[in-house]
């Protein structure tokens, strides 16, 4: 046994490049083994380095009790530390070992049965870890006790050969034996009383090689085979016309794959469909210009989902199809829970590595229903920008349909999707795209994508698709088919595209470039880019893209030492307008909304050639807010203070990308006296302000999740409740109940009237306007033939006496309250409160309703009970549905459930009842509010805060 050992040790480096990473003593170990693992730091990802002393295992198994491939059982080591239980021992030359005992090591069960032994290693502190190549765990088998015989090299279950390459074959056993092995039939090589038995597989005729070994102690016989593929020369065949790169449908049972990967020797695919294994009939052809593979699979099932990847020359590449619109991705899929993707296909575990690409040849059509929509002028969109993870707790698609109510009420005209296509992990804002075709699956399945975007539509919403088309990261298949590990040419430890790679830039030509660069000069790239455009807006009916980092679509650094807006780029705006240019054609009327943030030369021609472009504005009603004069001018919220002809300045005070307004104010506003913006009833009147000098601006403007609320966590905000610039992109807490804050509600109220000024009065798109925005009295005038509206509000902490300067004398009509004045001079001021705003109108408006109404807050979110606000100071309002006429008792019980005060004992009728009661009698303190109706209790917790 020692002499196999100490051969597998040897074959280490022989046998790297297929995989074998984790080596044994004894080589067919069982649960009762004491066995000693070996792991080489050069194998695998090889991220460890060589000189690293101590390395400590992270280690799990596999057992009956596991509900899946991945499902590790009794853990050991404790990440980060020095844990002396699974330290190696340094055997020289990078190799390590560890001496596992299953049993005790690992803690196990009575009748537990092991599989397999899972490992990740690591250097003490777990920076660098070691794993497979793909950055998978690794995986070592144990065998049922007795008698094991297997072919140990070549490891994988078939392998591809040139003509005359020599490959060493090897079988085992772990008792000593008869043992030969075959070729095709005939034998070639045999011994007798010994443990392991070596062949030099050596053949020049391209064919497909069945490798048999068989083993006999004399009592047990064992076989095992592996096949040997020798490859022929590539059949090179032009593609039948029409046939395009990805997955062509020829009819329910045939399927045509086509991949462009010039300079590749031969491609296999690999699938459901032959069982993983290479094979001679799975070899694609290549066209004669030498640059792409195409290949037929027929007899399919057309109700079957099918998995497959195409394997790109000797080194064994696995890619998906960078057209699929489904992925499977092995480490985060099975995080992905039941009820956000029902039914999701598993990944093949055990058979491949990296992302798996999906497709069905009869895939069922979605039945759209949208037909008679129409998009919302591009003047008056009011954009919500929305991050599915963020925005609900169940982080999922059906979550903002089951929103849409709340959405449609707020008055906002489109929805701007952070980006959905795949992306790499489940938890990220998204602007770290691998996979362009397919949504993630993290936010639920392609069709409960669609049905958002048509019920959205139903209501006259629009869906826009934020896109990251500067860039992509490493799991993306352009990537990795033409990369470097190894270069160093761009100062990334990661190595960096090949400079042959038709696709991307090698290094980034911009300097703010995340992951790696697109080359948009290059026709591949702009025609791959177009079929992105294309396939969105035709297949998911999206009304249109929002560009992330458009600034960056340019092969010339044009910001070298003259700024970060850079200078005037004419091949960027060529290149902005191709793509515009061509969503045009496929849809007419879709919207494009650039985050340039670049030289205001440059944005007014691409606005004036019909795009919209980011116009961040939010240190300056942070200012504003605040209540500091420095830098709160909000004058460039305006497209004509930038000498831009057209209104397509979408404005905005908050962004995913920046710090939130509300949390600003309450923790760094200004005050004078009694009178303090960090308080947070002030702070929300502010936000309401911030809403009048916003929203009102002609011109599309855009608002981020919850800002309607006053939502108040940092951008920096961390999952412990630290503020640190290194949580800028971890999940924020989801604050629903805000929406029980009667101020924080009234702030939606509020922006809710806005919005539907903007919608429905073309008073609010007009290109006759005046702003005064520069000091903290700020005013807006709006005039048209039959309409003209004053803005005026008081930014700062003390009041102050305003000239609202109304365009005529007469009678003027304040929107808010309904009331009336008769302006005879135009010149006279008025006082103003600090925070205070008005809209007036000279003609009669319907007054909105910004009261705060319970039964309408659970109307809206489907409650059968509330109790708002809460804490509560004063009044108490308390609403709940009544599921059938008779008694109603409502009661008042310290939180032990003893009964202070009965509230309310009548009779009611059924539906949705509202009660509101005065606190003041109350101490201060927590209780519990019940309702007894119907035969029924419900009960809520509720804290009294009187002064």
């Amino acid at each position: 046994m020692k002499k196999l050992l100490f051969s597998l040790i040897a074959m280490i480096g022989i046998y790297q490049c297929q995989s074998q990473i984790l080596t044994s003593d004894p080589p067919f170990p069982t649960q009762t083994d004491q066995i000693t693992v070996y792991y080489n730091v050069a194998s695998g990802n090889a991220e460890i380095p060589a000189s690293t002393i101590p390395i400590y295992a992270h280690t799990g198994v596999i057992t009956n009790l596991s509900t899946s491939d991945t499902d590790w059982q009794h853990v050991q080591g404790n990440w980060g530390t020095a844990d002396p239980n699974v330290v190696m021992t340094p055997m020289g030359g990078g190799l390590h070992k560890i001496v596992i005992t299953p049993a005790t090591f690992y803690g196990l069960l009575g009748g537990e049965t092991v599989s397999k032994m899972v490992f990740v290693f690591r250097n003490q502190s777990g920076s660098v870890v070691g794993r497979n190549a793909d950055g998978s765990d690794i995986y070592m088998d144990l065998y049922p006790a007795g008698y094991n015989a297997a072919i140990i090299a070549p490891f994988q279950e078939s392998q591809v050969v040139q003509a005359g390459q020599n490959v060493a074959v090897s079988a085992a056993a772990s008792a000593l034996s008869d043992i030969s092995i075959s070729v095709n039939g005939t034998q070639v090589a045999s011994v007798s009383n010994d443990d392991v038995l070596n062949y030099t597989f050596n053949e020049t005729v391209a064919g497909e090689y069945l490798i048999e070994m068989t083993a006999s102690n004399g009592i047990d016989n064992i076989t095992d085979s592996t096949i040997i593929l020798v490859m022929p020369p590539p059949n090179v065949a032009a593609s039948p016309a029409g046939t395009i790169d990805g997955i062509n449908i020829i009819n329910s049972t045939s399927v045509r794959l086509q991949i462009f990967a010039p300079n590749k020797d031969y491609i296999f695919v690999l699938g459901d469909f032959n069982n993983w294994q290479f094979d001679l009939d799975y070899l694609m052809n290549r066209t004669p210009d030498g640059s792409t593979y195409w290949l037929d699979i027929n007899g399919l099932d057309a109700t079957t989902e099918y998995r497959f990847q195409y394997s790109i020359d000797a080194e064994d590449m696995r890619v998906a199809e960078i057209y699929s619109d489904k992925i499977l991705d092995f480490w985060n899929d099975p995080y992905i829970p039941e009820t956000t993707y029902p039914n999701l296909i598993d990944y093949p575990v055990g058979l491949t590595s990296q992302a798996v690409s999906v497709f069905r040849t009869n895939e069922p059509a979605f039945n759209w229903t949208d037909q008679a929509y129409n998009r919302p002028p591009m003047e008056r969109l009011v954009v919500y920008e929305l991050l599915v993870r963020d925005f609900s707790e169940e982080r999922t698609y059906q979550a903002i349909i089951d929103s849409l109510d709340y959405l449609e009420n707020l008055g906002i005209t489109a929805i701007e999707l952070m980006p959905i296509n795949e992306f790499e992990g489940n938890d990220s804002w998204g602007y770290n795209p691998a996979f362009y075709f397919a949504p993630d699956k993290a936010y639920g399945s392609k069709d409960k994508l669609k049905e958002f975007i048509n019920e959205c539509h139903l209501r006259g919403i629009a869906v826009i698709q934020d896109i990251a088309l500067n860039h992509s990261f490493g799991q993306n298949p352009m990537v990795r088919m033409y990369f470097d590990a190894n270069s160093n040419a761009c100062n990334d430890p990661y190595g960096a595209p090949a400079s042959e790679n038709p696709w991307f830039n090698q290094c980034p030509t911009h300097p703010f470039n995340v992951g790696y660069d697109f080359n948009h000069e290059n026709t591949r790239t702009r025609n791959f880019c177009k079929r992105v455009l294309d396939y969105w807006l035709e297949e998911f009916h999206m009304d249109g893209y929002r560009f992330d980092l458009s600034k960056g679509f340019t092969q010339t650094n044009t910001f070298g030492n003259v700024g970060a807006w850079g200078q005037y780029d004419q091949s960027r705006v060529n290149i902005l307008n191709d793509y515009y240019t061509h969503m045009q054609t496929t849809e007419p009327g879709s919207y494009l909304i650039l985050e340039h943030l670049a030289e205001n030369s440059e944005e007014t021609v691409l606005s004036a050639d019909g795009m919209m472009l980011w116009g961040k504005m939010t240190t300056e009603y942070e200012q504003a807010s605040m209540g500091y004069p420095e830098n709160s001018n909000l004058s460039n919220g305006s497209y004509q203070n930038r000498g831009w002809a057209d209104p397509h300045l979408v404005s905005y005070a908050e962004s995913h990308d920046e710090e939130r307004v509300m949390y600003k104010t309450i923790n760094f506003g200004n005050s004078n006296g009694s009178y303090n913006t960090t308080s947070l009833n002030t702070a929300l009147d502010r936000q309401e302000l911030v809403f009048t000098f916003l929203i009102p601006l002609p011109g599309p403007k855009m608002m981020w999740q919850f800002e309607e609320l006053g939502y108040d966590y940092s951008i920096n905000y961390c999952p412990d409740g630290t503020i640190n610039p290194n949580c800028r992109v971890a999940a924020k807490p989801v604050r629903w109940d805000y929406t029980d804050v009667a101020n924080r509600y009234q702030v939606y109220k509020v922006a809710s009237a806005l919005n539907n000024l903007k919608k429905t009065l073309p008073l609010f798109s007009t290109n006759d306007y005046d702003i005064d925005l520069g000091g903290l009295g700020k005013r807006i005038h709006l005039n048209s033939a039959g309409l003209n509206a004053t803005i005026v509000g008081n930014f700062n902490v003390t009041p102050i006496s305003m000239i609202p300067g109304f365009q005529h004398t007469g009678t003027w009509y304040n929107y808010f309250t309904g009331e009336s004045m008769n302006v005879t001079d135009q010149g006279a001021a008025m006082d103003f409160q600090p925070g205070e705003y008005r809209i007036y109108f000279d003609q009669p408006q319907a007054i909105p309703d910004t009261s705060v109404n319970v039964t309408e807050i659970m109307q809206l979110f489907g409650l059968d009970f509330m109790a708002y606000p809460n804490p509560a100071r004063d009044i108490l309002n308390i609403g709940f549905n009544n599921s059938a006429s008779g008694r109603v008792v409502v009661d008042l019980l310290d939180i032990t459930g003893n009964l202070i005060a009965t509230i309310k004992d009548e009779n009611m009728g059924a539906g949705n009842k509202s009660i509101a009661v005065s606190t003041t009698n109350f101490s201060n303190g927590t209780y519990l509010i019940r309702i007894t109706s119907a035969g029924e209790k419900k009960c809520k917790p509720i804290v009294l805060f009187n002064d």
